[in-house]
């Protein structure tokens, strides 16, 4: 198995359910640990949680207890950026965590809804923008 070169990365987290699809392959090609970030009640064992804001309500993400450790570097990974909600919402999960996000990535972009503006100076990397 090779080792990270990418600025150190030892956890790669992929949110529900897409980055489910995506992270895993990538975490392995490049020897980093692979985090799920999953809907309330699908995790066994002991969780935090965070909620946040969708265009149509609130839905709630959850991780495990001890899946990322202090100073852990953390890409997030997920199908999709529209308002940034579910990022930020990642991002606010791993940092309490206290581990740092270093990066998120996504397949598709909807730049109109401005999400990439709520994560503020954190780099995004997108293959597609619709």
């Amino acid at each position: 198995m090779k080792t990270c070169p990418y600025y150190t990365l030892v956890m790669l987290a992929g949110v529900e359910a897409r980055g489910f699809i995506f992270g895993p392959p990538i975490a392995l090609s490049i020897g980093a640990k692979f985090v799920p970030l999953r809907k309330p009640k699908k995790l066994p064992g002991e969780v935090i949680s965070e909620e946040y804001s969708l265009e149509y309500g609130t839905d709630t993400m959850e991780m495990h207890v001890g899946a990322v450790q202090y100073n852990d570097r953390v890409l997030v990974i997920d199908d999709l950026i529209a308002t940034g909600g579910t990022l930020c919402a990642a991002i606010k999960l791993i940092e309490r965590a206290g581990a740092e996000v270093i990066e998120c990535a996504c397949v598709i972009e909807l730049p109109e809804l401005k999400g990439r503006e709520r994560l503020g100076d954190r780099p995004l990397f997108v293959l597609v923008k619709g």
